[in-house]
């Protein structure tokens, strides 16, 4: 499953701790500037509002890490301060842009202070990666995190043939996990820049300014801070006024529970796009009041107050600014999940499906234009909040694991003592092992067995019967991380068993005891539900950017008929280096998207069981019954039970016959709406 941060925070580490030889290219002391003009951190570094920070030029030594060489840069960087912060600019060419975080292949950049000769717990670190700011600290020698409350800006954009990097960096922000430092101070600093980042660093190249690594400061550089200078106010830190006045107008007791912390503009987009980074409520799996944090994508457009545009909700991983852009301009409001505190495996659906409560409701939002996408993990929950919500455009879930009790067996497989994961097995397995740690983090929240029935209940194949909305979907046969085995038998590929140690499985015929467990996607998902595509190796390889010739068309197939699409990526048999996919192909799913946003929700989208399950949502029932809880607020949940049934009334005539005749046929206990609200919902859908 995608874990692109864990994974690339893990490896910077074990890289940036090896030491390389090469000389200091920077004078040991920097002078920074005095601020008076503060520049727009948006990766853009404009001369005039640079102007007052001279250019340093120099040479960074870029380090080739399988096959040791070097090459030199010419580098340029820039430095000023203000009585409150500090503003850092550089400039490194590189023909070649790398943007992917999955699979992981992409430029980055990092800016970090120590307040000794050595690393210590705190010392703070800023990271840049196209369309993502990271603020992050050092825990202890060779381990660092996220901070529990991200602090300065920081932007890149690639033009000509060179990134440009920009850095804004609060002097006080009153964090312990921030520099804290006062104008005219000494800080010792470094910079470092990363070309081509993969995880097995093939290709990578790494350059450092002042010394050999990242992990001892000792030969760092210097910064002295200006120190005649003046409060700006920190405008750099602050977002537009628009924003401020569309959250602060919110009403209701769902939407109100979204507060902003601060928004930006987006410079990557030719439009005007504001990024709000909000916190809200959720309730955890043992009923505790916790505290979620999300980010909203505006268009400027929403500023008036009379515009309601679509929604996608970016199911269970944060989405980067790039990705979300090209949602916004295809026309749609993009929510996402921000600083997770556990996959989102681990994390359960809670902090999704209140997330997703608080976005529907939202004056700017069109409700009946919802789309909800993710991939992997993103995947299970994009499946599993189509399973709770109602009613929805659909749903695009990109390679996801739907019987999770399958999945958590084969990634627990060595309990059972036929796969021993020792050294020697882990570097046969990299992928497997690197992810593996999931399911031990789930043990805590399910259990130590996946045969329990909770593992499956928590699956989206134990949801089918509500999950209403289209779907689009995809497996690939080669996948390492979610077997084609809970897909469907035909699709097995026999492994080449001298590619993979002893004890080493996939069936779940071996991996599960319970029947559950060896429940397959396709047994359940009928060609009286769903159309099958397959594309076949060749096929896969022909949409591959780069080649000769022009790549054919890498948008993934559409049903016009059956509810479910479901592609099947032939890649052959699962490798040991495989992740999701064999051949990293772009894959689109913009047909669908644009589809099921202007058909409109069917009638069919009601049925008894997702009348059922939206009536225990309204009654405070657990809609998904174990010893976990997962309803959102009281309030949220009855008001996004009317929103929804007000909303599939008004559709038509046909809606509102459907739902009388289905809320008839419940028993009397689940007949659990109020006169007076049953009669506002049908009053919605007569009036309509």
């Amino acid at each position: 499953m995608n874990r692109a941060r864990t994974i690339l925070t893990a490896l910077i580490l074990s890289l940036l701790g090896r030491p390389v030889a090469w000389p200091d290219e920077l004078p040991a002391q920097i002078q920074s500037a005095a601020c008076r003009s503060v520049p727009a951190i948006d990766g853009a570094i404009g001369d005039d509002e640079w102007r007052d920070a001279a250019p340093q030029e120099f040479a960074m030594n870029m380090v080739q890490v399988k096959t040791p060489a070097t090459a030199p840069r010419a580098c340029q960087l820039r430095v000023m301060n203000s009585a409150n912060a500090l503003y850092v600019a550089l400039r490194v060419p590189d023909p070649t842009v790398h943007d992917r975080l999955s699979p992981m292949h992409i430029d980055f950049a990092l800016l970090a202070f120590c307040r000794g000769d050595e690393l210590c717990a705190g010392d703070d670190r800023k990271l840049v990666v196209p369309g993502m700011f990271v603020d992050k600290h050092v825990t202890e020698p060779g381990q660092d995190a996220d901070d529990r409350q991200q602090h300065g800006r920081g932007a890149m954009s690639h033009s000509d043939g060179v990134w440009s990097i920009e850095w804004a960096v609060p002097l006080d922000s009153g964090d312990a996990e921030d520099v804290q430092v006062k104008p005219g101070a000494l800080v010792r600093w470094n910079l470092a820049f990363f070309d081509g980042f993969q995880a097995d660093l093939s290709d990578t190249q790494v350059g450092v300014a002042w010394g050999a690594d990242l992990e001892h400061a000792a030969h760092w550089g210097t910064l002295q801070l200006a120190a005649d200078v003046q409060d700006d106010g920190g405008r750099a830190f602050t977002g537009p006024a628009w924003v401020d006045a569309l959250m602060s107008d919110l009403a209701g007791p769902v939407a109100t529970r979204l507060r902003l912390i601060e928004s930006q503009l987006v410079s990557e987009s030719p439009d005007v796009v504001a990024k709000a980074q909000v916190e809200y409520s959720y309730r955890d799996t043992a009923g505790q009041e916790c505290t979620g944090r999300a980010k909203l994508y505006l268009p400027a457009r929403v500023a008036g107050g009379t515009a309601r545009l679509p929604l996608f909700h970016a199911a269970g991983y944060e989405l980067d600014d790039q990705s979300a852009l090209a949602h916004v301009r295809r026309g749609f409001v993009v929510v996402s999940p921000r600083d997770l505190r556990a996959n989102p495996l681990v994390q359960t659906i809670n902090p999704d499906v209140a997330l997703l409560h608080i976005a529907r409701s939202l004056p700017f939002v069109d409700d009946a234009r919802v789309v909800i996408g993710g991939g992997s993990a993103g995947g299970y929950m994009t499946l599993m909040l189509a399973a709770e919500t109602f009613p929805l455009s659909g749903a695009a879930a990109d390679v996801p694991p739907v019987n999770w009790g399958y999945n958590a067996a084969y990634f627990l497989q060595s309990r059972r003592g036929k796969l021993q994961m020792d050294e020697a097995t882990k570097k046969a397995l990299p992928v497997f092992s690197a992810v593996a740690s999931i399911a031990q983090q789930a043990v805590a929240v399910y259990g130590d067995n996946p045969d329990d029935p909770i593992w499956f209940r928590h699956s989206p194949l134990a949801q089918l019967d509500t999950i209403t909305c289209p779907v689009l979907t995809y497996w690939s046969t080669a996948d390492m991380l979610v077997p084609i085995d809970q897909v469907g038998r035909q699709w097995v590929r026999p492994l080449d068993r001298a590619a993979f140690p002893d004890g080493f499985v996939m069936d779940p015929e071996v991996l599960c005891d319970q029947p559950e467990g060896r429940v397959r996607a396709l047994e359940l998902l009928t060609d009286q539900v769903s159309e099958l595509f397959v594309l076949t190796e060749d096929r896969i390889k022909r949409s591959l950017p780069g080649g000769d010739n022009p790549p054919e068309s890498s948008e993934l197939p559409m049903s016009l008929s059956k509810q479910w699409s479901i592609t099947i990526l032939d890649e052959g048999p699962p490798e040991p280096p495989v992740g999701h996919v064999k051949h990293p192909v772009p894959w689109s799913r913009q047909n669908f998207i644009d589809h099921v946003i202007t058909r409109g929700i069917a009638t069919d989208q009601l049925t008894g069981p997702k009348l059922a399950r939206l009536m225990d949502r309204y009654a405070g029932k657990e809609w998904l019954p174990t010893r976990l809880q997962h309803l959102d607020l009281p309030d949220s949940e009855r008001a996004d039970v009317i929103r929804g049934l007000k909303l599939y009334v008004s559709a038509g005539p046909e809606h509102l016959a459907t739902l009388t005749e289905l809320y008839g046929q419940l028993a009397p206990e689940s007949q659990v709406l109020e006169p007076d609200v049953w009669q506002a919902i049908v009053t919605s859908g007569q009036n309509d």
